[in-house]
């Protein structure tokens, strides 16, 4: 069960993201821009489509791609085996400017006598400029294999934002102006479509679509009733049914875009958690920020971590950046230092026993000053909080025998929706158990070198005061607003007067 979670976040990664952009039509063309080593031909009668493929009786067929330093690499071919027993490996190789080999994967491809696809997913090391990619078959393995329709994925566009960031970064806590909160219109057994703020407005600023481009009046569009927005009767404001939501356990949803934005002016204060300062947990680091020195930043973790479902990752507008890079752009902002830099090395889908795994590979080559560690999203479903924190102890321990001077911000994730998983669920219990247990072991761990951040106490507060929905684009993944409040809340760790 717990598989077919991780199996079916994937898949809605995929389907999401437009990944299989970049293909090729098998073999039609032949061999161009492949490498081959032993009994390698083209074969015109095993075609997964189309009228060529490769034959593999013994070596290998790879070919070789550039690749940018922790891209994500999702690549597949469809296979098959001529008997079972068959024996052959999927691998990736990644390798830097001077072709010496950084880290390399390998799958056993399966001997299934019918096309299946196999390949990879994952993220490339620091210094990576190139990649191999291919199928290897062993001379003592009986049989052939066939090979076609190699798909690598497309890296994500980047566009300038749309939208002022340093009004994004205005804390909500203390701010007296809230710009573009997000809220959710919805209806509930087909009456007038309504939303929630976080504060009593004292004056509306505006009203707009999530991509900024049509701006609604009141009384024609909206009608504002204490804290809660309400949609007229005709409006062209975007809105949900409560038919639009599955009531049904682990139900997916996307409500990319669906919102609607809207800046005020308030003069009532937030009850929640206040984020706090934690410079004296990091004193390596914040004596650089001090002085003005080179700091550096990783962020190793899982999809939240790159920033998936933002608007900037999802290519929609108005592309807010991942909120580790609003973070690391108020740090140079705060401090005058241009000179601090961030590498993110979020891989969406990862779990924290693959980021103890690899964490020698690809962060200790960054000699980091500063690494955010962003994992638990994938791992409740499975892992307890004990098991939870033995990883993230594997991945600071192993950073420090190559850079004793690394300090760590520990961040531990926000809820998910709490109507992703229904109360009938026998695991409900379970799983909830294992993200607050996350928050709580994360918080014990604090000492001079490491500190936390709470991110699960404060989402909760949050889907107190406004619907889950009115942050999230899915279940798991936060919208730009809750994005946002990552990254106040980082910044305010090392920020003293933020």
């Amino acid at each position: 069960m717990n598989i077919r979670h991780l199996l079916l976040f994937l898949v809605f990664f995929t389907l999401s993201n437009g990944l299989y952009a970049q293909s090729n039509s098998g073999f039609e063309q032949g061999f161009a821009g492949w490498r081959i080593k032993g009994k390698v031909k083209l074969d015109q009668v095993h075609a997964h489509q189309g009228h060529s493929c490769a034959e593999i009786e013994q070596g290998r067929l790879s070919i070789i791609l550039p690749v940018a330093p922790l891209a994500i690499v999702d690549f597949n071919f469809y296979i098959k085996a001529n008997q079972k027993g068959a024996h052959a490996t999927v691998f990736l190789r990644f390798y830097d400017s001077k072709h010496r080999l950084l880290l390399s994967y390998q799958n056993q491809a399966g001997d299934s006598l019918n096309y299946h696809q196999a390949g990879n997913y994952t993220e490339s090391p620091p210094y990576s400029s190139s990649m191999e990619i291919g199928i290897e078959k062993a001379v003592n393995s009986p049989g052939v294999f066939y090979a076609d329709d190699f798909v690598l994925s497309a890296p994500p566009t980047k566009h300038h934002p749309d939208v002022n960031l340093d009004e994004y970064m205005r804390p909500f806590w203390h701010s007296d102006t809230i710009y573009n909160e997000t809220v959710l219109l919805n209806s509930i057994n087909g009456q007038a479509a309504t939303g929630k703020l976080m504060f009593q407005p004292d004056q509306l600023l505006s009203v707009k679509s999530y991509d900024l481009k049509n701006t609604y009046a009141a009384e024609r569009d909206y009608r504002l009733n204490g804290k809660e927005i309400i949609r007229t009767a005709n409006s062209p404001m975007p809105f949900s049914a409560d038919t639009s939501f599955a009531k049904t356990d682990l139900a997916w949803y996307s409500s990319q875009s669906k919102w609607v934005v809207v800046t005020y002016i308030h003069h009532d204060s937030w009850d929640g958690t206040i984020p706090m300062f934690k410079g004296q947990l990091l004193p390596k680091v914040m004596a650089k920020l001090k002085a003005g020195k080179p700091l550096r930043i990783i962020a190793y973790g899982m999809s939240i971590t790159r920033g998936m479902d933002v608007s900037g990752f999802d290519d929609v507008p108005p592309f807010m950046p991942a909120y580790v890079d609003l973070f690391a752009r108020q740090l140079q902002k705060t401090y005058h230092n241009k000179d601090i830099k961030l590498y993110n090395a979020g891989l969406p889908g990862s779990t924290v026993d693959w980021g103890a795994r690899y964490a020698a590979q690809y962060i200790d080559p960054l000699k980091p000053d500063l690494v955010i560690l962003d994992f638990g999203m994938n791992d409740f479903w499975r892992m307890k909080p004990d098991e939870f924190k033995s990883y993230i102890d594997t991945i600071i321990k192993k950073v420090r025998l190559s850079n004793p001077n690394a300090e760590f911000l520990l961040l531990a994730n926000m809820q998910f929706d709490p109507d992703y998983i229904l109360d009938s669920d026998p695991y409900k219990l379970f799983y909830t158990g294992n993200l607050k247990g996350y928050s709580q072991v994360l918080n014990g761990m604090e000492k001079v070198g490491i500190a936390s951040l709470d991110m699960y106490q404060i989402s909760g507060e949050l889907y107190q005061l406004k619907k889950a929905k009115d942050c999230l684009v899915n279940p798991l993944h936060p919208n730009d607003f809750l994005a946002r409040w990552y990254a106040q809340v980082l910044t305010a760790a090392l920020v003293q007067k933020f």
